[in-house]
């Protein structure tokens, strides 16, 4: 995570915190007059919807940690008695944390899954991460862990009702160890459809055109000198002269 630029400090609860050209934010608000108590990563993406939870946790017993919440234009922070947390963008589509002291609860914001609504949740073994589809926005929020350790994960490929998320943990402050980067959330835009089986083919390369054989023991007939030609290289029928010529 690079240095936080300096800042005037600016309430969540009337700016979210987000950067040029990304289309979700951080911020408690997310609807008309509906706040809550945790901060959300709030999508743009088909209108305004609340997609993840952030629940800052106490390293030592796991609970619920009182942190105290501060925004500048560069930095967005969770501050409490035993360390405290920092998120930044990294991109217009992906933010970091870091942390020392405090554990990170992350989860989906909506808990009933629907055919329609909801968050699916799932790890995907190939990149090591874990991934929240959203139905609302059409998008995949990939969750990575760069260091630190996974301590928890619920709902894991649930339908229905229920919770669906991960527990990140870390060493207490002044343990002498190198604090955490959490974690990755990468916005990415959800395929509709599979892709033709036609693009894992190897491209074919088209041969070239045979020469016109004959059958064996056929040969054309020769076209006596001065005869009239037709389209199919044959004289006009002495029956009809003036019937047109046949076409092959």
């Amino acid at each position: 995570m690079t240095a936080a630029r300096s800042g005037p400090a600016f309430s969540l609860h009337d700016i979210p915190f987000s950067t040029h050209g990304s289309w979700f934010g951080i911020s408690p608000v997310l609807a008309e007059k509906t706040r809550s108590e945790d901060l959300h990563l709030v999508s743009h993406q088909n209108g305004m919807h609340a997609i993840l939870r952030f629940t800052p946790l106490d390293a030592t017993t796991g609970a619920r940690a009182a942190t105290r919440v501060a925004a500048t234009p560069g930095l967005l922070s969770w501050t409490g008695a035993g360390g405290r947390i920092g998120l930044a963008y990294a991109s217009p589509e992906t933010v970091r944390l870091r942390g020392e002291g405090l554990g990170l609860r992350i989860t989906a914001a909506a808990d009933i899954l629907t055919p329609f609504t909801g968050t699916y949740f799932h790890r995907d073994p190939v990149a090591a991460a874990h991934v929240f589809t959203s139905y609302e926005t059409g998008r995949r929020y990939r969750v990575t862990v760069l260091s630190g350790s996974v301590a928890e994960v619920s709902g894991t490929q649930a339908l229905g009702s229920g919770e669906r998320g991960l527990t990140l943990t870390q060493m207490p402050a002044g343990s002498g160890k190198r604090p955490w980067r959490n974690w990755t959330a990468h916005d990415a835009p959800m395929p509709l459809r599979r892709r033709s089986t036609r693009s894992w083919r190897r491209p074919i390369t088209p041969s070239p055109p045979s020469p016109t054989r004959w059958p064996r023991g056929v040969r054309p007939t020769p076209r006596p000198p001065n005869s009239p030609r037709t389209s199919c290289g044959r004289p006009r029928s002495a029956r009809w002269p003036s019937s047109p010529a046949r076409r092959c």
